[in-house]
């Protein structure tokens, strides 16, 4: 019998693929036999990231074309296995050469374990891997959206029928007390909303030598041994062991598991809301693509140093960002100055709403003030350019704003903080929705806006919306450290 597992995530770059090719290491050593499944048609192939034994290419017919076929390497002892027909055609193919397929996918006497690594797959094959997987391993970092993506994830899922197994592993983790917080959270979150548990499969810290295993083509339980990333994976495989085996759903080999997964990826999927996911199968003549408009233009909000476009709607962009990239760099550098002493916080503010440069040297004070009392707390940061289009007398006049976001996984704000918010002139308090608490302060005169919520299940946020139109120096009501001579 073969245990079924997908290592899998709701945001790329999580490190999906070192996880599985390494757990599967460690369950050949510990005498299994192992295997990775992935997709070929989009991920960058594993034989590029490892230098693995030469490919084995198995045809299904004589006259099948090489780059459609079955590949199998090998790694150290694991089986590395993917197949030049992406997944979700597969129940379009003859059944000759699906049923042909499928018998070469496994070795003679089955594989213990049999992990599939989701990385570049779209969204209804991965969605299909996890529905036919006996048990789903959520792969997350310190990054907020990551836990976010995970969530959804698996919300999804649940919409969707799946009986299996959650579990969790929290990857490039600086400070294990980080770890335990985002597990904490999200065990929260989805016990509380969603009525399931996903219990902590292991934690694997951040570590410099796996950009030298990289490098070195090599997994890095193989070439460092005695990392602490390693240690993580250890802890991962021991937790996998101790699930007992008829608490693993679903298919038990892999010829179940490929015919499952033939009727699953075929089945509408329900996202949140009874919608259904809209992903027809992309054809391979295209239409002349229209010129694309800038961005900035086209989305509300735009990472500033992301584009996709042509080249005309990038020379459009290159002039938009001028302006807007001098005013981030003088934002960023106020962000990092510190206040001396508290008392001389509110020397200066009087009862009118704060000004741009005020409300940036309140945000300084307040990351100070976390830091204080949450040293190296870790902390998201993003820059979006943001386009306001809908008059709202309660909230900021149309125009472009730079917006600035600063996310905690802390569920609460200091104390301090919270009695520097309360003096604060024009500040609001209010309970936010889940529990938490709200503070706004809005100009709507100077186009500028703070919002900061602290939600027990989302943690802090800090949200500065300002008018990215350059601005005349003004009086800051906090005072500015010296520079260093």
């Amino acid at each position: 019998m073969t245990r079924i597992m997908t290592i899998t995530s709701g945001l790329p770059g999580t490190g999906k693929t070192q996880l599985a090719i390494n757990i599967a290491l460690e369950l050949v050593r510990r005498g299994y036999q192992a295997g990775v499944f992935y997709a070929r048609d989009k991920a960058t192939p594993i034989e590029r990231l490892l230098q693995v034994q030469q490919p084995v290419n198995m045809l299904r017919r004589a006259d099948d074309p090489r780059e459609r076929g079955l590949l199998r390497s090998g790694y150290q002892g694991i089986d590395i296995v993917t197949c030049g027909t992406p997944l979700r055609e597969w129940p379009t193919v003859g059944d000759d050469q699906r049923d042909r397929c499928i018998q070469e996918m496994d070795v003679q006497d089955g594989y213990d374990d049999f992990l599939i690594d989701t990385s570049g797959m779209d969204v209804r094959t991965l969605l299909a891997c996890c529905r036919a997987s006996g048990i789903v391993v959520l792969v997350v970092t310190p990054e907020p959206q990551s836990h976010a993506e995970a969530f959804a994830l698996i919300r999804v899922l649940q919409l969707n029928g799946f009986s299996g197994l959650f579990r969790l592993i929290v990857n490039k983790v600086s400070y294990l007390a980080d770890a335990d917080n985002i597990h904490d959270l999200l065990y929260r979150q989805v016990s509380s909303r969603l009525g399931l548990e996903i219990p902590l499969l292991g934690v694997v810290p951040r570590d410099e030598r796996l950009r030298l295993a990289q490098r070195a083509r090599q997994a890095f339980s193989s070439v460092f041994p005695e990392s602490e990333a390693v240690g993580g994976v250890i802890d991962a495989a021991n937790a996998l062991g101790e699930i007992p085996g008829e608490c693993f759903s679903g298919p038990r080999t892999l010829s179940a598991l490929w015919h499952t997964l033939i009727d699953i990826i075929q089945l509408p999927v329900t996202l949140s809301g009874d919608v259904l996911l809209d992903d027809a199968v992309e054809t391979s003549q295209h239409a002349e693509p229209l010129p694309e408009a800038p961005v900035a233009v086209e989305h509300n909000e735009t990472g500033l140093l992301q584009f996709q476009g042509n080249l005309a709607s990038l020379g459009t962009l290159r002039s938009d960002l001028q302006g807007d990239l001098q005013v981030l760099l003088e934002d960023l550098h106020a962000f990092v100055e510190t206040t001396e002493l508290d008392s001389r916080i509110l020397r200066e503010a009087s009862d009118e709403p704060l000004q741009r440069d005020q409300m940036i040297n309140l945000v300084s004070r307040l990351l100070v003030m976390v830091d204080a009392a949450y040293p190296k707390q870790t902390f998201c940061f993003q820059v979006t350019d943001t386009l306001v289009t809908r008059p709202d007398t309660a909230w900021l006049q149309p125009g472009r704003y730079l917006k600035y976001v600063f996310h905690m996984m802390r569920s609460e704000l200091p104390d301090s903080v919270h009695i520097l918010l309360l003096n604060v002139p024009a500040i609001t308090m209010t309970t936010a929705t889940g529990g938490g608490t709200l503070y706004e302060l809005i100009n709507a005169v100077r186009h500028c806006c703070l919002n900061i919520v602290s939600d027990p299940q989302e943690g802090v946020r800090m949200q500065l919306w300002l008018n990215n139109e350059p601005q005349q120096e003004a009086q800051s009501w906090l005072p500015k450290r010296a520079p260093a001579r």
